[in-house]
């Protein structure tokens, strides 16, 4: 029995020491470890350049509102308008429409051509050239003034190339034709349209269509 006692004390003796350096092993690793923990710096996400948002040209660009300045929009006339009435009634379209409207007086100042069969004899020789005139399909009128009285006139065009071939239809029947030209300046009433876009353009466009006395011009804006 002292001889078991003896070993049963001895054993727990080693156990013990066993133990005893196990826990001294395990304190050492731990510090070790917080040591190295507590040496590392702190980061913050906020810091890292990685996870950090930043704007790119593309997204900037794609962000920032086009403004359209008067720079791109233009200034357009819209006339001749002759008619009182009608210049009141296209004016309202383009008010309603939302333009901003604003008439405009031009002088102008226009070249006619008056084509004509030179004063004949008599009067009554004058009706008997228009007689024949009259069955070749042309039409005309006797001239009463003093300076082309007895003349036969054929017409008053806009043009000089008009008046040739008027003249040229003429003389292939034969007779004498001449032509004059005469100016005329009267006042034109025309609509100014102020700073308009290129929707907008389209929309005059379709306003004055069926109009072909009317046009549209670019102008240089007020």
């Amino acid at each position: 029995m002292p001889l078991v006692f003896g070993l049963l004390v001895v054993f727990n003796a080693v156990f013990l020491a066993w133990q005893f350096f196990e826990q001294q092993n395990r304190g050492q690793a731990i510090v070790v470890m917080v040591e190295e923990q507590e040496g590392k710096p702190l980061q913050l996400l906020s810091e890292r350049t990685d996870l950090v948002a930043t704007d790119t040209p593309e997204t900037i660009n794609q962000n920032t509102p086009t403004v359209k300045t008067r720079d791109d929009l233009a200034c357009y006339r819209v006339g001749p308008i002759l008619d009182r009435d009608m210049l009141k009634q296209v004016r309202a379209i383009f008010e309603k429409s939302g333009f901003d409207v604003k008439v405009i007086s031009m002088n102008s100042s226009s070249a006619k051509y008056l084509v004509y069969i030179p004063p004949l004899a008599s009067a009554e020789k004058a009706q008997s050239v228009l007689a024949e005139l009259q069955k070749s399909g042309v039409d005309g009128s006797i001239v009463t003034e003093t300076q082309l009285a007895n003349a036969i006139s054929l017409g008053t065009v806009s043009s000089l190339d008009k008046a040739e071939a008027l003249k040229s239809r003429l003389s292939a029947l034969g007779y004498r034709v001449e032509s004059q030209s005469t100016f005329s300046a009267h006042d034109e009433q025309w609509l100014l349209l102020t700073h308009v876009g290129s929707v907008a353009k389209t929309q005059i466009d379709r306003i004055i269509t069926g109009s072909p006395q009317i046009r549209r011009e670019t102008t240089s804006c007020p």
